[in-house]
């Protein structure tokens, strides 16, 4: 992962890029557009960093929900009411962090 200085540096060299790429073509418009995007850096830090962190809770939700699903397996196949329990409480405890990671996903959207 980049640090701030590091994906601001690439993000500015890349509008740049287009910025001179825009003058070349003689596009006077799409000059104008970048040039005013470049004045929203710390917008779009902000949207950077909210879209990576989304991507991340997103990822931890789907490896819960795929440990749950191979838990109800387990449990299917369970041969005792205690080795069943324990799975139950596996779950359980699961839900929750799923719970809270759909919390903080919901915040973000």
């Amino acid at each position: 992962m980049l640090t701030k200085e590091q994906w601001s540096k690439q993000w500015v060299d890349d509008h740049l890029d287009m910025y001179n790429f825009a003058a070349a073509l003689g596009d006077e418009a799409w000059q104008a557009e970048i040039a005013a995007s470049m004045r929203q850096l710390e917008s779009a830090y902000d949207d950077h960093m909210r879209d990576l962190t989304k991507e991340q809770l997103w990822s931890q939700f789907n490896t819960i929900n795929f440990k749950m699903m191979e838990l109800f397996n387990q449990m299917r196949q369970s041969s005792s009411s205690e080795e069943e329990s324990a799975i139950r409480d596996l779950i359980w405890q699961l839900k929750l962090q799923r719970m809270d990671l759909a919390k903080q996903i919901k915040e973000l959207c």
